[in-house]
């Protein structure tokens, strides 16, 4: 079913209108300065994992789990951050199976980030689970991040990014994730 021509020139005025928003928006510094705390509030969803160890790769159609991470970061240089989050992952769909829980990860994750051009940041994440695949199973790993943060307030920021989850122990695995979140700096 095709949609009339008005509904699309109306969804093309709106995303014209959200990009011609962000840009006005840029001349705010999004970077944190020597001395700041950053709050975050972020969710993600895995978008593929293969999974080296088992041979197999899964998609967001096999199985979705949906991430929170909260974390605190300390500026210690300008643009230059170190922090921790904590991951917090839940099965949505299929169901898991009776040997797994529906919580599917929890994790520290200790980093170090740097707003390396406004709005873009990049990140380095090391993985502490005490809890993988559903199960009391520890994985160790690191994680890449690359995005973008937008400030809406000259304290807030939203941010979108990917990362690149590699876990080395108890299975070597690779993906690809997609992270959506809000930054509170004070």
């Amino acid at each position: 079913m095709e949609l009339p021509a008005r509904t699309r020139a109306y969804d093309a005025l709106l995303v014209f209108a959200v990009v011609a928003s962000l840009c006005v928006t840029a001349p705010a510094k999004a970077a944190g300065r020597q001395g700041d705390f950053l709050q975050t509030d972020t969710l993600g969803v895995g978008l593929v994992t293969r999974d080296m160890t088992a041979h197999t790769t899964r998609t967001v159609s096999d199985a979705t789990n949906l991430s929170e991470y909260v974390g605190l970061h300390y500026y210690a240089l300008d643009r230059v951050r170190f922090g921790m989050n904590l991951q917090l992952t839940e099965r949505l769909r299929p169901e898991p199976p009776k040997a797994q829980g529906s919580v599917q990860r929890f994790a520290f994750l200790p980093q170090v980030g740097w707003n390396f051009y406004d709005p873009f940041f990049a990140a380095l994440v090391l993985v502490v689970a005490p809890r993988s695949d559903g199960q009391s199973k520890v994985a160790l790993g690191m994680n890449g991040i690359v995005g973008a943060a937008f400030p809406i307030t000259k304290h807030v920021s939203i941010s979108a990014a990917l990362e690149v989850p590699y876990n080395y122990y108890h299975h070597q695995t690779i993906g690809l994730t997609a992270l959506s979140g809000i930054g509170i700096r004070f």
